[in-house]
């Protein structure tokens, strides 16, 4: 089978190569298209090699479906009249700001996906041949019915046209790079917003590897950024809108890392605290700071749980502490969404589905918060004081009916019936609340996890590092594997399979490891561990997927 390898890949991908430190560029390294030192913005890679077009029909984009929940309107604003050399391009183009972008925004309006981009790819050659790449990949995955691009695909038209935009983006970088020593500040928003579109691209054909390595070097540069806070710079990009993404896509991956990796990840971004002012009015900007609270707060919950689980069992203080912190963090958050929802009379079905969309993220992180994962419970047992009605929580915790409000909230942001054209969006969405009903639920709730299951498996949705099809798979095999160990353990014949049994709690599948091999983009080898698993410290099942 073919397979592409993305140029860009290469600009920052640290290989197990040693440096022959030969100035200006290791030998070792450039001859073989690698670099040295990650997304160093001073270092000058090797130039890429552009493949020619294959001979192909043009295919046509399938329409979006109806929703359950009336999508918000949404202008795309578009940048003056650009220069464009071809037809491919000006159809690529026209396909991102007229299609791509309301799918790619989520379920809020970005000002940097409908606005800002847009006014950069005029003065950006880079970020011009970057968003065209884009549409022509986002045309062809609109156009199949999968959650991801097929490796049978890559021959297509439109992805060897977006592997030549991609391309002449490398070079126009490496001109730029070239011609100064120091990268100027603008410079870095044009690198991060490439890294966004690159690691968008390789969402889509399913390199989860790659993708996650343009992350860690976007925000390894956003973060620079802020220690060079008082550098002012014009561009069309705001690094408020950068940050936004970056955290976003930071606590994706912080929920599908091994907890072991987690100590040579990049440090969190930097965000703005929450106000809890009742004052708040309902409109987009109130929105967007909403947003901004929800993904840095999941980051934060995410990020403590694998500080959890690495930290010595004497730490019991720092471990309580540090959960009633992100607790008051919540508590400010729902303060203000409550006054929200007070506002939507008043605007009929306006603001119905973002809304929505932030509340299935309050719901989830408040069963986060609440009932933690098993293991960090029996390392911490008081990180389950929150089950019952203790501090700023009035009521006992019913974990059966949060999962069922989790799954209501999920089911309005989805196509009334199964969508035949696939959905990317950079932004998480229902998908991750499905996936974790699916693996979290209570075992008296069954019903509702297979139900959750069904949905990842029929709804063709890419959500940032979140392939729901994908995810449908994994948790359909970890609910066969619960109850296969419970027909083990209660001695009843494998081939009786007229009903699920109720899955005792040291039998549930509570971790996943998550490895991607390093001979293959597109193979994941998931290992199920069940509580009695890791109590013990023996492997759980191992399965390879492929896609």
């Amino acid at each position: 089978m073919l397979h592409i390898r993305w140029p860009f890949a290469d600009l920052y991908r640290i290989r197990k190569v040693k440096c022959d430190e030969e100035k200006p560029h290791c030998r070792r390294c450039t001859s073989t298209g690698r670099t040295c030192d990650g997304y160093d913005p001073n270092f000058r890679p090797a130039q890429s090699s552009t493949p020619s077009p294959p001979d192909s029909s043009r295919g046509s984009p399938h329409s979006g479906s109806s929703w359950s929940l009336t999508r918000a309107g949404s202008p795309v604003f578009i940048a003056p009249a650009m220069r464009l050399n071809s037809k491919e391009e000006r159809e690529s183009f026209e396909f991102f700001t007229s299609y791509a972008v309301s799918n790619l925004r989520g379920f809020l309006d970005s000002p940097f996906w409908q606005r800002e981009l847009l006014q950069a790819a005029h003065h950006e050659p880079a970020i011009q041949h970057c968003i065209i790449a884009l549409g022509a990949m986002y045309r062809r995955f609109s156009e199949g019915s999968d959650s991801h691009l097929k490796e049978s695909a890559m021959l297509d038209r439109y992805l060897q046209f977006a592997l030549r935009q991609s391309n002449q983006a490398i070079q126009d970088l490496l001109r730029k790079q070239k011609s100064s020593e120091k990268v100027a500040r603008t410079d870095k928003v044009t690198l991060m917003t490439c890294a966004i579109l690159f690691t968008s691209m390789c969402c889509l054909q399913g390199y989860q590897r790659d993708a996650i390595e343009h992350v860690r070097s976007g925000i390894r540069m956003l973060n620079e950024a802020d220690e060079e806070e008082n550098e002012k710079f014009g561009h069309p990009i705001e690094l408020e809108s950068l940050r936004t993404i970056f955290v976003g896509f930071d606590t994706q991956i912080r929920a599908i890392m091994p907890t072991h990796l987690s100590r040579t990840w990049v440090a969190k971004p930097k965000t703005k605290t929450l106000s809890a002012s009742p004052t708040h009015t309902l409109n987009m900007s109130t929105l967007h700071a909403m947003l901004g609270h929800t993904q840095s707060l999941m980051n934060s919950i995410h990020a403590f749980n694998q500080r959890t689980k690495l930290r010595p069992e004497d730490e019991v203080d720092e471990a309580y502490n540090e959960q009633t912190e992100l607790i008051m963090r919540f508590h400010r958050g729902a303060a203000v969404m409550e006054h929200l929802w007070k506002q939507t009379p008043a605007f009929g079905d306006e603001f119905l589905q973002p809304l929505t969309a932030l509340e299935l993220t309050q719901a989830q992180m408040e069963y986060l918060l609440r009932d933690p994962r098993s293991d960090l419970v029996v390392k911490f047992p008081c990180l389950g004081n929150f089950k019952q009605a203790h501090g700023p929580f009035k009521q006992p915790f019913d974990v059966a009916a949060q999962f069922v409000r989790i799954f209501e909230l999920a089911a309005k942001l989805l196509p009334l019936s199964g969508a035949l054209t696939p959905i990317f969006q950079a932004p998480v969405g229902p998908t991750s609340a499905l996936w974790l009903i699916a693996v979290r639920a209570p075992s008296s709730c069954q019903v509702l996890r297979k139900r959750a299951v069904r949905l990842m498996l029929s709804h063709p949705r890419r959500e940032g590092f979140w392939d729901g099809m994908l995810a449908g798979q994994i948790a359909e095999e970890a609910l066969r594997l619960e109850q296969e160990r419970t027909r083990s353990e209660l001695g009843l014949p494998e081939h009786d399979l007229n009903q699920d049994l109720e899955v005792p709690e040291h039998l549930r599948i509570i971790a996943f490891y998550l490895t991607h091999p390093e001979d293959s983009d597109r193979t994941v080898k998931v290992e199920f561990s069940d509580a009695r698993d890791l109590a013990i410290g023996i492997p759980g099942s191992v399965r390879w997927i492929s896609w």
